[in-house]
């Protein structure tokens, strides 16, 4: 029996056989979404059997930069997916082809639905108003505000109609992408020591300020973490899902900012990539982090697209 593809393929380009057991042979070629669901070319979204499966293999296209060699729809749907599998939310469910995300955090990230289907308002499977009915229900139930992250341009005509039905805008992430190639190789001073693990460190997690669940703990991801003279000043999180490196979690100690230690984490974490094979590195940042952005823009990373998140204010 063949082993399907899995979760930690999903955002992949993959060429999938199937057989049915009528002996009927059908061919696939797209991004994976979920483990049996596909994006084809013109958009639309098929399911599958993955007990059909004769065979499958990633298909790789060494020419392709990041942020291009697709239609923007599907590159969009393929970084929210490397972004959704790399930083898992504690409970997610299925409303139609919006996935429905909460999280202890509640970080708009993990706990918002994310939108994969087809435009104009990403195939919930019901009326748009039926489907916010379902969601506002969902987060009450966990004891969570009500969200929705909207990729930008995507799902603008859903942006639109949740604007005139009240949601308001509680942030918006601007999705960075470069070419691993692009990134020149790090130069570590020999004052600093730079320190890399499996999972976060107890100095780790001082400077970044986070609690991960074990869903975030489960998925393979390397900290990094720099030192001065026996002190941590810096951390980052990478890691990696189908040739893309999914950067999180960059933070500077707030008495070392401003001294380029930031440039230094970023092309570590950037030097990881490389050993791993990775082609491609990603990154959200908010929109109104100015200091974030412009190091990010120093570096050579580019605009992709935005999320913009938006709640529905408590009655």
């Amino acid at each position: 029996m063949i082993s399907p593809p899995g979760a930690s393929h999903i955002g992949a380009r993959l060429t999938i056989a199937l057989r049915d057991p009528q002996g009927n042979a059908q061919e696939l070629l797209g991004v994976l979404q979920t483990e049996q669901t596909i994006l084809k070319r013109d958009g639309s979204l098929e399911n599958f059997d993955p007990d059909s499966i004769t065979h499958w293999h990633v298909v790789t296209d060494v020419n392709a930069r990041a942020g291009f060699g697709a239609p923007l729809s599907m590159r969009i749907r393929e970084l929210e997916a490397a972004v959704q599998a790399t930083w898992p939310a504690d409970l997610t469910e299925k409303c139609g082809e919006w996935l429905l995300r909460a999280s202890k955090d509640n970080t708009l990230h993990r706990s918002s639905v994310l939108p994969t289907g087809a435009r104009p308002f990403g195939e919930p499977g019901v009326e748009i108003e039926e489907a916010i009915h379902k969601i506002d229900e969902f987060y009450r139930s966990n004891e969570l505000p009500p969200a929705i992250t909207v990729p930008l341009p995507a799902y603008t005509k859903l942006d639109e109609h949740l604007e005139t039905s009240g949601w308001i805008v509680a942030a918006e992430v601007n999705f960075m992408v470069i070419d691993t190639k692009d990134l020149p190789l790090s130069v570590k001073p020999e004052t600093f020591t730079l320190k890399t693990s499996k999972e976060p460190t107890t100095e780790w997690l001082a400077v970044s300020g986070q609690q991960f669940t074990s869903e975030v703990l489960q998925y393979p991801a390397n900290y990094l973490s720099i030192f001065i003279d026996d002190q941590i000043v810096a951390s980052g999180r990478i890691a990696f899902t189908n040739n893309w490196g999914v950067i999180t979690h960059v933070f500077v100690t707030h008495e070392y900012r401003r001294r380029g230690i930031g440039g230094l984490i970023m092309h570590a974490l950037a030097d990881t990539t490389r050993e791993q094979g990775c082609s491609r590195l990603t990154l959200q940042v908010d929109s109104n982090n100015s200091p974030a952005l412009s190091l990010c823009e120093s570096l050579g990373f580019r605009l992709h697209h935005r999320d913009r998140c938006r709640v529905l204010p408590a009655s």
